[in-house]
């Protein structure tokens, strides 16, 4: 399930939580948690798999870790993609007419694997055509940039593309203002258009959502060094899945969503990462583990996107 059908009920929950429901009125809720981010305690159980099924999270057992650290099975870029589908709204569903598409190879912003504009006809708003480059050696994900009129800039990266089929279809998400004013005002905090944000899910090995895990994004690979003033928040797990307190749920619940807000700029590389304990023996010793990584930008009014995969050893 994408997580923007998560986030369905934000345009009617918006007012009230803005206006102070769910006491978003008073910060200082969580002022007793004085961590560098207040979103990246200890946990206190290893991590699990969990399943959505007729509208209700379920815990399935431990999460499947069998494939982290391992050789990743991305294939070489061999050839001219040409993929197409629709730009579609992050929180609505609905297509996004003349958004700037810009593909990039890895994280590579000021790079240019094929640009597109996604098509503003009522019958056809959304639907785009691109001719993805094949991608430099050494490079195996695309990244992709949205820009469009009353929504932010927004970038979805990680993405593979099977080098193998010359014709693909994906569709692919831009937030909006009001979403990106949402995600804060759920839990009490004012957007800083001075900082980025990044959303995202996580899941293990089967494709299952984790739940009992932590995220951060950090300067340093490998280690946790939180960006200054970065902020994490989980999701309520239920019916529409919406950001929530740390005193309601403070690390990854059953849907393995997450969000984290006020990330300063970087010239270069951030790393998103996620971080739990794998199983009761991890626990036992106290010690995390490097679940996922993955270097990111860290843009000013703009937001992140995607779905976080087990960490692997290239």
């Amino acid at each position: 399930m994408r997580l923007a059908h998560y986030l369905a009920a934000a345009a009617t929950t918006f007012a009230l939580v803005a206006c102070g429901g769910d006491d978003g009125d008073n910060p200082s809720v969580d002022a007793a948690n004085m961590l560098p981010n207040p979103g990246f305690p200890v946990p206190t159980a290893p991590t699990k798999a969990n399943d959505r099924q007729g509208g209700v999270w379920t815990e399935l057992g431990p999460a499947n870790w069998s494939c982290l650290n391992t050789a990743s099975t991305d294939q070489p870029s061999t050839q001219t993609i040409s993929m197409s589908g629709l730009i579609e709204d992050f929180q609505t569903g609905a297509g996004v007419g003349a958004a700037a598409i810009t593909a990039f190879p890895g994280i590579d912003l000021n790079g240019n694997s094929g640009t597109a504009t996604s098509d503003n006809n009522a019958q056809t708003r959304g639907e785009y055509t691109i001719s993805l480059a094949q991608l430099p050696g050494g490079t195996t994900r695309y990244g992709f940039k949205f820009e469009a009129a009353s929504y932010v800039k927004t970038y979805l990266p990680n993405q593979y593309v099977d080098p193998a089929t010359a014709t693909q279809t994906r569709d692919m998400a831009a937030v909006s203002e009001a979403t990106a004013l949402a995600l804060p005002a759920f839990i009490g905090v004012t957007r800083d258009v001075t900082k980025g944000v990044l959303a995202g899910a996580f899941r293990d090995c089967d494709g299952n959502e984790v739940s009992n895990a932590v995220a951060t994004v950090s300067s340093t690979s490998g280690t946790v060094t939180h960006l200054d003033g970065a902020k994490t928040f989980y999701f309520s797990a239920g019916s529409s899945s919406l950001p929530v307190r740390h005193t309601v749920s403070p690390v990854m619940n059953k849907d393995g969503l997450f969000v984290v807000l006020d990330l300063p700029p970087q010239t270069g590389a951030a790393y998103v990462q996620i971080w739990g304990f794998v199983d009761d023996a991890d626990l036992a010793d106290g010690q995390m583990t490097l679940l996922s990584e993955l270097a990111s930008p860290v843009e000013a009014n703009a937001v992140i996107t995607g779905s976080f995969e087990p960490k692997r050893s290239n």
